[in-house]
């Protein structure tokens, strides 16, 4: 059975004001028989686990230039992000993919593994001699941080600047007022100056760092634009801290509400491993994804016309009853606890996925090493604003000590 246009339920997704409201949003949408509308973005919208997954795997019905669309919208203008790789489709995205899959392969990854052991014990034993802290910023935030950092060869002194950027990329999808558009606009104003001047000193003197690499690099023969350079550098920037860091946020906020998790964390590194699986099942860092229909295509009896805006809700597809059994409880270790589709799925599944579970799992192993319990200091979660990344902003908590 097909689903005519006005039969599709329409939801706000700006109108729940917790987790647990957006949550049994997410339910609701998972009822209905087909796709449903949602507001701001007016897409068809997929909230059960097998449309989100077609919607994902399948470039030739559903194109990733959205990214485009969502990420220039008329009050921002040109943003290089929408020319990055996550944009492209075949035939374009895979000689790009191939190159950046040399810096995040699994010989890369080897190579940074004692560098983010280093900076993750750092980190730990600071924060825990300091007792009480707001762990976002005096760890989640700073370990992704200093990694992408020092892989793209960037100067320290920079780095402060690295928070407010990566939020305000983040924000542009849901940004509605006038004062979050001038500060993005500022942000993007900002980056490209900064990032521009590092292209170009890097093409003076070419290092041993990601930057250099991108500019010795050749896809089809044909060196790398500046432009193209820039539009990775855009993706890279936040996105190799963004992921990481509300992993470890939504990591650090289970233990501090389930001390059971830290007690057997402790007892068996194993079980950090599969711990992480199920935060980022239950917790997806990025909450959602678009894609543009190329062709009209039915999905779940719904008709969705060519060239309609579509979104997968990642954050309802990795709660869906039919995938997960469950799926409201959070059980490390559970059946297809690694199905999830926090990364994505098909083409376009995270480059960094692998950087984000080690700085995750190398990060709470020193972390839980060095303490007995973390205890939050206020019952109130601060959540991010917007619909795209998901974590708390602050984490103020109290870290007892072995």
């Amino acid at each position: 059975m097909a689903y005519a246009e006005e039969t599709l339920q329409t939801y706000d997704l700006l109108a729940p004001t917790t987790m647990a409201d957006r949550h049994a949003l997410f339910a609701k949408m998972r009822s209905e028989p087909g796709l449903c509308r949602v507001e701001p973005f007016g897409a068809y919208t997929a909230a059960r686990y097998e449309d989100v997954a077609a919607i994902l795997k399948d470039p030739q019905r559903f194109s990733s230039e959205a990214l485009a669309v969502i990420t220039e919208p008329p009050w921002l203008g040109p943003n290089p992000i929408a020319r990055s790789i996550l944009s492209m489709d075949p035939p374009r995205h895979p000689p790009h993919r191939a190159l950046l899959s040399r810096v995040f392969g699994p010989a890369g990854m080897a190579r940074l593994e004692a560098r983010v052991r280093m900076e993750s014990e750092a980190l730990a034993e600071a924060a825990v001699r300091r007792g009480e802290v707001e762990l976002v910023d005096a760890f989640c935030f700073v370990l992704p941080r200093n990694i992408i950092g020092s892989m793209l060869g960037l100067e320290p002194s920079t780095f402060l600047e690295f928070k407010r950027w990566a939020h305000a990329m983040g924000m542009v999808p849901s940004a509605t007022t006038p004062e979050q558009h001038a500060e993005i606009r500022a942000v993007v104003r900002e980056m490209k100056g900064y990032l521009t001047e590092v292209i170009e000193a890097r093409r003076r003197r070419l290092g041993e760092d990601m930057v250099s690499d991108l500019l010795r690099a050749e896809v089809d023969g044909q060196k790398l634009s500046d432009e193209h350079i820039l539009s990775f550098l855009f993706l890279l920037l936040p996105a190799g801290m963004e992921t990481t860091t509300q992993l470890l946020g939504n990591s650090a906020l289970t233990l501090a509400q389930n001390s059971e998790h830290l007690e057997r964390m402790r007892a068996n590194n194993a079980y950090i491993a599969r711990f992480i699986e199920e935060v980022l099942r239950y917790d997806p860092p990025v909450q959602l994804g678009f894609r543009i229909a190329m062709q009209d295509v039915e999905l779940s009896g719904t008709k969705v016309p060519a060239g309609s805006l579509v979104l997968g809700l990642v954050g309802s597809a990795n709660r869906d009853e039919r995938m997960f059994e469950q799926p409201d409880r959070f059980l490390p270790g559970r059946d297809k606890g690694s199905q999830h589709l926090s990364f994505g799925y098909g083409i376009h599944f995270c480059l960094g996925a692998q950087l984000a579970r080690m700085e995750a799992r190398l990060g709470l192993e020193a972390l839980v090493s060095r303490v007995s319990g973390i205890r939050l200091r206020s019952p109130e979660i601060q959540w991010l604003p917007g619909l795209m990344i998901h974590g708390p902003a602050e984490l103020p908590v109290e870290l007892v000590p072995v």
